[in-house]
Formats: structure tokens, sequence, C-alpha cells
């Protein structure tokens, strides 16, 4: 499999390159995106927390649903993979184990 990923060079951009990497990387796994063509992650499947209370705003972005949802219309690119989670939708295409809490 080849993947291409768009970096920035600069070293400000690291955070947010590694989550790129990360994303595209899952799809060599069988990850499907989980955001829809205005890149608002779906709900549920692409949120980080989608049974939160209220479920705005989120504090993370689920790696394939791209970016964290701070409203309905709003969100924010992740800038580490420290804001960055594998919902159990993407667990579930990857085959990784889920944990039920």
């Amino acid at each position: 499999m080849i993947g291409i990923i768009n970096a920035f060079a600069d070293k400000s951009y690291r955070g947010s390159n590694q989550v790129v990497i990360a994303h595209e990387m899952m799809h060599t796994l069988g990850a499907k995106d989980k955001y829809d063509a205005a890149n608002l992650p779906i709900y549920p499947q692409g949120f980080d927390a989608p049974h939160r209370q209220p479920l705005y705003p989120q504090t993370r972005a689920e790696i394939m649903g791209g970016r964290i949802p701070i409203s309905a219309l709003e969100v924010k690119m992740p800038q580490t993979l420290d804001e960055v989670s594998i919902g159990i939708y993407t667990a579930a295409e990857i085959n990784w184990p889920i944990e039920v809490q």
C-alpha cells in the first residue's frame, strides 16, 4: 500500500503532522473516514465521546473523525496525539479489542 501525506516542514506543525500521519496510517489497517464533505465529524462514529452530556464541546478528536467537535458547526484540528482517541467504530474496523466501560 502507498500513502501520500501532505505535511508541513515547520517544526510548529510537528504535532498536527503526527495526527495526520496517524489518521492516514489507520487507513492501511482498514479504518474508514468518519467525517462528511464539510470535514465535520459524523455523529456518532466520528466523535470521541458520543454519549457525553452535553454533547458539545468534545475534548478530543476521534482519529478518523479528524477534528474536535466544539459545536454542531464548529471544529478544531487536534494539535497533538494527546488530543486524539480511537473510538469503538474505528477499533472494530481494525480488529482491536473493544473495552466496554
